[in-house]
């Protein structure tokens, strides 16, 4: 399975806020790749609502897998949600997510604007 496939996969088992459908690969588009995450536009497919952008932390592969877009680097592996080993460790050790938590995520993402993407890190040349 190439490296694309499996963030398509994961996105499979969730569900549109809207309609309850799961995403398929067709409503997940590349909008940048970086060299330790990938920027993913969320479409629903079923009732054609954007579910936003999510930011997905890869690593590298042992091999060379397709490219999930034309004039992109080889695809990088998808460990679950987490991004290595070592990550979901680091991320077990660490208390739930509480809801004021979620709610200050919420605003945060909701007063980013237009120009969100300032805040990613710079692509290294």
């Amino acid at each position: 399975m190439n490296n694309f496939a499996a963030v398509a996969e994961h996105f499979r088992k969730l569900r549109c806020a809207f309609c309850q459908q799961s995403f398929t690969p067709e409503g997940l588009k590349l909008l940048r790749e970086e060299k330790d995450y990938w920027v993913v536009r969320v479409t629903c497919q079923a009732c054609h609502q954007p579910s936003g952008v999510a930011v997905v932390g890869v690593d590298f592969d042992n091999g060379p897998a397709p490219a999930p877009a034309k004039d992109k680097p080889a695809a990088r592996r998808i460990d679950g949600i987490f991004a290595s080993v070592s990550e979901e460790k680091r991320f077990a050790e660490l208390a739930p997510i509480n809801k004021d938590e979620v709610l200050d995520a919420a605003s945060f993402i909701r007063n980013l604007g237009s120009d969100w993407m300032r805040h990613l890190p710079r692509k290294k040349k």
